[in-house]
């Protein structure tokens, strides 16, 4: 585990510094285009790419009249080359893909470290060179805190800071407690911890995944309709992007609150070690009908595991995978395996009956443990947590 991790913390921008917002994205997209341009060049007519140093001492004398801080400059380099490199990556599996080449009219503005000072007062000074005065910002952050990065990005018409800040990772937890996580299309997260069952609803996650299914649907027809290009193709072309942003903002704050209530629940029954169920290839082993198939290829399983790894690392606790293959087949008083009905699951052996996805999370806990024995004859129904706006979170303060 390491030592310190980055967390991004967000600040929004006074309407009052929008106009200087939008000229420093401006000049970041310049610089972005002229290294693009630069290396593109040197590959078509040397037949090789140049190198990160090489392209930035010549971006950096080109650049000499823009009057920002120098690793300001630098960082637009570092961005191109980063994109590159995700190329060269990519091309070894589609030889197809092409390097970057789409100019930018706007890009993220950012600062390093060098360029960033928190002033005892928690004002935030952000350089822009010898020839500019810097950019204060308030903040409710300590004097203490480490920014390592600071980038400028336009979301929904507003301006926002995304603050890189260090923070420290909690050693790992000195508690015992088990948490084994069922991952569910329907039920997200249904967790078992020895002796009870905890499902969490995600009505709203579906249902929003559904609207911005039905929205892109109506935004595909319309598009359909239109000649390429025209003026209304670009409208209804930015629109549904503008949809597409929203829609995937809010199910990222749905699955944000969901993870943090869980490991605030991890946190309450002092548990040190989280089993997910491990469900890699899921996808290419089933069988379906469409609308099944739209579900599962739009689960975000991973994106969930994710989210509870590195939420779960910053307080000690440490989250490892198992095979989840027959979890929710299995029963878990007498071992016999029987297929599910619906989302109820019942035992023709012995009669055991219980919410299929508690099954599965409570077989992930026996296999983890490696008990082939009994380990439930009489549990309590599953404990359900619906989603509302205002879903708690963690209840720990780990970064400001």
């Amino acid at each position: 585990m390491p030592e310190h991790v980055i967390r991004t913390y967000k600040v929004p921008v006074p309407r009052g510094l929008y106009p200087l917002c939008s000229e420093l994205n401006k000049t970041a997209a310049r610089i972005y285009n002229k290294t693009m341009s630069l290396v593109r060049k040197i590959k078509r007519k040397k037949n090789f790419w140049l190198s990160p140093n090489t392209a930035q001492k010549y971006i950096l004398r080109w650049a000499s009249s823009i009057n920002i801080h120098t690793h300001s400059k630098q960082a637009m380099v570092q961005q191109y080359f980063q994109a590159l490199y995700s190329y060269f990556k990519a091309s070894k599996e589609n030889p197809d893909l092409k390097p970057p080449y789409k100019k930018k009219n706007f890009m993220p503005f950012i600062w390093k470290e060098t360029a960033i000072k928190l002033l005892p007062d928690g004002t935030l000074r952000l350089s822009l060179g010898s020839a500019q005065k810097p950019i204060l910002i308030p903040t409710r952050l300590p004097a203490n805190t480490k920014i390592r990065q600071v980038k400028l990005v336009y979301e929904d018409g507003k301006y926002y800071l995304h603050l890189g800040i260090e923070v420290k990772n909690k050693r790992k937890s000195n508690q015992a407690g088990i948490m084994s996580v069922d991952l569910g299309i329907l039920r997200p997260i249904t967790c078992f911890d020895g002796s009870e069952v905890i499902s969490y609803h995600g009505g709203v996650l579906n249902s929003t995944i559904r609207y911005r299914n039905k929205k892109l649907a109506e935004f595909q027809r319309a598009l359909s309709r239109c000649k390429k290009d025209s003026r209304r193709y670009r409208k209804l072309l930015k629109a549904k992007r503008r949809m597409l942003q929203r829609a995937g903002n809010k199910i990222r704050d749905i699955l944000h609150k969901i993870t943090s209530n869980f490991i605030g629940l991890c946190l309450q029954k002092e548990i040190g070690t989280i089993v997910i169920g491990d469900v890699t290839n899921i996808r290419e082993n089933a069988k379906g009908n469409d609308n099944f198939n739209q579900k599962l290829h739009q689960w975000l399983y991973r994106k969930t595991i994710e989210m509870i790894t590195y939420k779960a690392e910053l307080f000690g606790i440490e989250v490892k995978m198992v095979s989840e293959a027959y979890t929710s087949k299995e029963c878990p008083v007498c071992g016999s395996r029987n297929h599910p009905n619906g989302r109820n699951y019942r035992c023709g052996e012995c009669g055991f009956s219980y919410h299929r996805d508690g099954v599965g999370a409570i077989n992930i806990w026996r296999r983890y443990l490696g008990r082939k024995s009994q380990v439930v004859a009489v549990l309590a129904p599953a404990r359900g947590v619906r989603f509302n706006p205002h879903l708690c979170g963690h209840g720990a303060v780990s970064a400001p």
